[in-house]
């Protein structure tokens, strides 16, 4: 992130007015920090190219500079945002244009293609509500793609969303600590249950289909 927003360091993005706001609200938001951490070069080197309309999101950030970068960008005083997928994770930060400067990632094994659904997250922040009419979604491809890597990719399901609920130890005896706590109220309201619970008609009917063929 930090290479290809220095290749643009010298483009500036903001008139006078934007890069006057842009210092102070980046200098209100460091003065929760003490003076010698103010002058940290992360904290400091990061001003120029903010002032210039372009930021930096990754999750290497200070958090408090990630959450200043956040803020100038919704406020629509960063033009280009240089970040990895930390920009679709949670965050409300929609975007004229995304642009994927590469489609393959590490994910801790070997080198693969972006799925459907991190293509979906990522590229469902191009086009800001109220204000485009469209979003607009840029590859850039630095090696060969199949076509049918691309289509899945591309027109691909988002991924499942699959609870990750765990009953341990711990956790009752936490409950446990709050008088009034109800420990099945808990379970039977959590994803985990619903997600139990729309299972359960085809789980009856495979019990059903199995017990006519044995009868």
């Amino acid at each position: 992130c930090e290479a290809l927003a220095l290749q643009m360091s010298k483009v500036d993005f903001n008139n006078d007015d934007e890069r006057a706001n842009v210092e102070m609200i980046y200098s209100s938001a460091m003065e929760s920090l003490s003076a010698d951490d103010r002058q940290l070069p992360a904290v400091e080197g990061i001003l120029p190219l903010l002032k210039r309309g372009i930021g930096i999101h990754h999750s290497g950030l200070l958090p408090i500079i990630k959450e200043a970068t956040e803020i100038l960008f919704q406020e629509g005083l960063i033009k280009c945002l240089c970040a990895t997928e930390t920009f679709s994770m949670g965050l409300n930060m929609p975007a004229k244009t995304v642009v994927f400067t590469g489609v393959r990632k590490f994910d801790g094994e070997t080198f693969r293609w972006l799925s459907g659904g991190e293509y979906i997250q990522m590229s469902g922040r191009a086009g800001r509500r109220g204000l485009d009419d469209m979003g607009i979604t840029i590859l850039m491809l630095d090696e060969k793609m199949e076509p049918q890597v691309a289509k899945d990719m591309v027109k691909g399901n988002a991924d499942p969303l699959n609870s990750s609920f765990r009953l341990g130890y711990n956790m009752l005896l936490n409950l446990l600590l709050f008088e009034g706590a109800d420990p099945e109220f808990l379970i039977r309201r959590s994803f985990y249950q619903f997600q139990q619970d729309r299972q359960r008609p085809q789980l009856d009917a495979t019990i059903a289909a199995l017990e006519a063929e044995r009868a």
